[in-house]
């Protein structure tokens, strides 16, 4: 089979403008998806940290001279040392709530393209008092 050489012509640079078109769409996927990956890592990191807080803090709770949210307060601070990527305004907060107590962290997410996600993650924990709990399942 032989083409003629004005129809080949036209055939040569095909793949090249086709991707030339193509590349900006993938590329903005790609960028997309890595965003979306980096918000749920740290709203993931953020949720643990406020957890791992409040359970120091619940564990204060068993000494009498214990500041509970203190504790909890410099275990979030230490925890949130580390940089998020894409992350900012990160506010948190330490509440104590009869026998539980809560630690908030909030903040937004810098997307690809400009766009900005907020997060609000709370972790909470009943007050731990280990001494108490085993006196009253022994009947003491």
């Amino acid at each position: 089979m032989s083409c003629n050489k004005k129809k080949c012509m036209w055939r040569r640079g095909n793949m090249t403008v086709e991707t030339a078109l193509l590349m900006p769409i993938v590329i903005m996927a790609w960028m997309g998806a890595v965003s979306i990956c980096l918000f749920v890592h740290n709203r993931a990191w953020l949720t643990a940290a406020a957890y791992e807080s409040a359970i120091t803090g619940s564990w204060d709770a068993m000494h009498s001279e214990g500041d509970m949210e203190g504790r909890a307060w410099e275990k979030l601070q230490h925890l949130l040392k580390s940089s998020l990527y894409g992350s900012k305004d990160i506010h948190s907060k330490v509440e104590e709530n009869g026998n539980a107590i809560f630690v908030t962290v909030e903040g937004g997410h810098i997307a690809y393209g400009g766009l900005e996600w907020k997060f609000c993650v709370r972790g909470s924990r009943k007050l731990c008092n280990p001494v108490l709990f085993i006196r009253q399942s022994r009947g003491f």
